[in-house]
This record gives C-alpha cells, sequence and structure tokens, in this order.
C-alpha cells in the first residue's frame, strides 16, 4: 500500500527530531526501535485486517510514540502525545483523528491498558522485541540506556530476573501478534531463565560467544535462503532424472520393434542398434537410481534424539513412532536452542548429502546416455557410407 503524504511528512518530522535532539546515551528508544515498531504495526494490522484509514492512525502513533523522550525521559508518553498532536494539527489533520492517535500513543506507557484494535496494535507493535530474534542486543541496549540516562545498573542475575518476571507477565492482544511473536518470545523466556540460573556465558569465551542461529537474523536467513535452493535443486534433479526416464524408455519401447524389423532387410545395422540399446538401457537405469527414494526406518530411540544423532522434524524418522514417543522426542528436542540448531545444521547436511548422490548418479547417465548417442551415430553412419559404396 502505498504511503499518504501525512505518513511520509510524519517519517520525515520524527527522522529528524530524533537524530538532532535525542540525547546520544539514548541507544534504546531511539529511531531504529520506533521504525521498528512501526514495521510490527503493519504486520500486525495486515493480519488483522483493519482498513486503510485505521492503518494510517496505527503508523501515525507508532512513528510519533516515543518522541517525547526528547524532552523527559520516564513516563514519556504524555509529552509524545502532546508533541505528535501539535505536529498532526500544524498539518491540518483532522481533529477527531488526532484524538485516536494520542490515545494509541498513551497505551504504550507499561501501565495502561489498551481498548479497542487499534490501541492493542500499537501496544503489541511496542513489545514485539520480546518475541524478536535479536532480542539479547534489545536487552543489552536498554540496560546500557539505563545505565547512562538513569544511573541504574542492575548486576546480571537481578537484571535478567527482572526482564524475566516482566516476560512472564507480558501477553500480546492481537491474535496476529501472538501469531507473529509468541514463539520466539517463548524461546526468549527460556533464554533468560537459564541465565538467571546459570549465568551469560562471556563474551571472550569463545564457545559463548558463536552467534545462535535463533538470536541472528542473519543466520536465519542463510540457513532459509540454502534450504530452500537445495530444495530447488533437488526437484530440478528430479525433473532431469525424469526427462532421461522418458527419453531412454521411448527409445528402448518404440525404438526396439522398428529397428528390429530393420535389421530383417539390414543386418548390418546391427552393431548401431546393440550400441544404442546398450547406452540407453544403463542411462535409464542410473536415472532410476537418482530418484529412488532411500530406505528409512521411520522409527527413533530416545537415546538417538538425547544424543542428537536424529532429527525428529523429518518424516523418515518417526512415521513408525507411536504418538506419545514422538510428543516426548519434540519436547526433548524443543527444550533446548543447541537441538534446535542441530536439526536445521543436520537438516541441511543431509539434504546436501542426498543432492549429491542424485547429482552424481544423474552425471553417469547423461555420460552413458551421450556417448551411447554419438557413439551409435557415427557407427550407422560409417556403416550407411560402406553398404552405400558397396552398392
Amino acid at each position: 500500500m502505498a504511503k499518504s503524504a501525512i505518513i511520509i511528512a510524519t517519517e520525515q518530522f520524527v527522522t529528524d527530531l530524533l537524530t538532532t535532539k535525542l540525547d546520544s546515551k539514548i541507544c534504546y528508544h531511539n529511531l531504529q526501535h520506533t521504525l521498528s515498531v512501526r514495521n510490527s504495526a503493519v504486520q500486525i494490522a495486515s493480519l488483522s485486517g483493519v482498513n486503510a484509514e485505521e492503518q494510517e492512525l496505527i503508523e501515525l502513533a507508532c512513528l510519533l510514540h516515543d518522541v517525547g523522550i526528547t524532552e523527559v525521559y520516564q513516563n514519556h508518553e504524555p509529552a509524545s502525545a502532546r508533541i505528535g498532536a501539535r505536529f498532526l494539527s500544524e498539518q491540518s489533520y483532522p481533529e477527531d483523528k488526532i484524538k485516536i492517535v494520542e490515545a494509541c500513543i498513551a497505551v504504550t506507557n507499561p501501565a495502561a491498558l489498551p481498548t479497542g484494535l487499534l490501541q492493542e496494535i500499537v501496544r503489541d507493535a511496542d513489545y514485539g522485541h520480546l518475541g524478536s530474534a535479536d532480542y539479547n542486543d534489545q536487552l543489552d541496549n536498554l540496560r546500557q540506556e539505563w545505565k547512562d540516562v538513569l544511573g541504574r545498573w542492575e548486576e546480571d542475575r537481578e537484571w535478567y530476573q527482572l526482564n524475566l518476571d516482566f516476560i512472564k507477565k507480558h501477553d500480546y492482544y492481537t491474535p496476529a501478534a501472538k501469531m507473529m511473536f509468541v514463539a520466539m518470545k517463548e524461546l526468549n523466556r527460556k533464554k533468560l531463565k537459564k541465565w538467571v540460573k546459570e549465568g551469560r556465558k562471556s563474551a571472550g569465551n569463545s564457545a559463548a560467544s558463536r552467534v545462535s542461529i535463533v538470536e541472528s537474523r542473519s543466520a536465519q536467513m542463510i540457513f532459509k535462503t540454502a534450504l530452500r535452493n537445495h530444495m530447488d535443486l533437488s526437484n530440478l534433479a528430479d525433473n532431469k532424472a525424469n526427462f532421461m526416464i522418458t527419453i531412454n524408455a521411448g527409445i528402448i519401447g518404440v525404438g526396439t520393434p522398428l529397428l528390429a524389423g530393420l535389421l530383417k532387410e539390414h543386418p548390418e545395422y546391427f552393431i548401431p542398434f546393440i550400441m544404442l540399446l546398450g547406452s540407453c538401457l544403463p542411462s535409464m537405469v542410473f536415472a532410476v537410481l537418482a530418484t529412488v527414494p532411500v530406505k528409512m526406518q521411520g522409527l527413533t530411540d530416545m537415546e538417538s534424539i538425547k544424543s542428537g544423532r536424529s532429527n525428529l522434524f523429518f518424516f523418515g524418522n518417526f512415521y513408525s513412532m507411536s504418538y506419545e514417543d514422538y510428543k516426548l522426542g519434540i519436547q526433548e528436542v524443543t527444550s533446548r536452542e543447541e537441538n534446535l540448531e542441530d536439526s536445521i545444521m543436520r537438516d541441511l547436511f543431509f539434504l546436501g548429502k542426498s543432492l549429491g548422490r542424485k547429482y552424481r548418479q544423474l552425471r553417469i547417465c547423461y555420460i552413458i546416455f551421450l556417448i551411447g548417442m554419438v557413439a551409435s551415430v557415427g557407427v550407422f553412419g560409417v556403416q550407411y557410407l560402406f553398404y552405400f559404396m558397396q552398392q
């Protein structure tokens, strides 16, 4: 949907204000956070089925919800509403709509309760970071901001406990936000719980400093792209194999009776005929082998699941299991982030192994077919010239 003139003007106003007037110590409630909230709100609004006019009000509220921090840090929502209302009035925006925007800004205060879908969407978007993949970075930025602006610094355990308590009490209001954020929010909650008990690993530790897939959007994007590319390559290999099966089966099934009748009159073509069959048959065999499914047991024991030697997200490892065993296995896999990461990496690894097998057999198939066809045509040409010269 194209941006309206008021949205474009508000974007420019907020960008100018937060880049020129915002204290450099504000590293969480900054322009990046504002735009992130607006983007989340647009997605939630789209999934919630709001109309264009309502979405405009939601976007305006999200863009303006933190501008009050340029004047006051704590309880900045009234200042944000006042600054936003003044700007919108200067843009000749309708007063009744300005009131709606002000009300939506007000519910970004944690103590406020949203009423109505528009306020719920704005509130959910403002807390979308709780269910984001970069929650760790957001948490670190907020902690640093509190230290620099409020002079408040919590020790590690107290800080993680504080945020764990908050994330436990928090609930999203809209079904769309729940669909978008709850799964990752639960992972972040488990992460905080683990940090409270065991402490967060030191960044200086090489094992700890490794970027988790669930924490890195770049890693997630790379894995998604790689998996999609591998699936496309697998489909391409299957199409190539099916093409070769069709061609070779056609030559053998249709060409053999015709050539057999021709040999009665021209027995000198026996050698190229045998060479043609001798290349088409093994070529078809390798094409079939490239598409033959691998043998799968469909059963995985709990020991293999706990040790990370099996992936229950692939049907070939669980189709013979009972539902109760599968449920226990899935609960074990999803109980730790390391298990989820291993499953993703294992999927990509074995998909690559399967692709390697397919393309190796396809290569043999094409080479046999190419050599056989060239040799058959060459020998046929020689035989034909020899026969013609004898005539």
